[in-house]
């Protein structure tokens, strides 16, 4: 997906030097695309689950197409665009077999892992 979002922003700044200006809306538009690209290959990539994925992927199909600078992708498989993400979520176990849980109470999951 980082090479789409490239020639978006590609696509942002060729409209910029032949017109000077470009509607906030699609400015919009590409932030968001820009926001979900780095959402999916940054660190945060290790808490996306299944149903969020799902999300994200509504999300894409409604920006794919919604304006020049953001064309329908080339691939159509989700793991080409997304990657495989391993869904196998366990929590972390202290030495006396019992749950871990953070400052906040929340359970602590083992990372889980991002393939590409």
């Amino acid at each position: 997906m980082e090479n789409e979002v490239l020639h978006s922003i590609n696509l942002y700044y060729n409209a910029l030097a032949n017109f000077g200006y470009k509607k906030q809306d699609d400015v919009n538009k590409l932030l968001v695309y820009i926001f979900i690209d780095d959402l999916l290959t940054g660190p945060m990539r290790q808490y996306i689950n299944e149903l969020d994925l799902r999300v994200i992927s509504k999300a894409l199909n409604c920006l794919y197409g919604s304006s020049c600078l953001i064309p329908y992708p080339l691939k159509a498989n989700e793991d080409e665009l997304f990657g495989h993400f391993d869904f196998d979520i366990k929590p972390r176990i202290t030495e006396g077999s019992n749950v871990r849980f953070t400052e906040d109470g929340d359970i602590r999951f083992k990372a889980s892992g991002y393939v590409n």
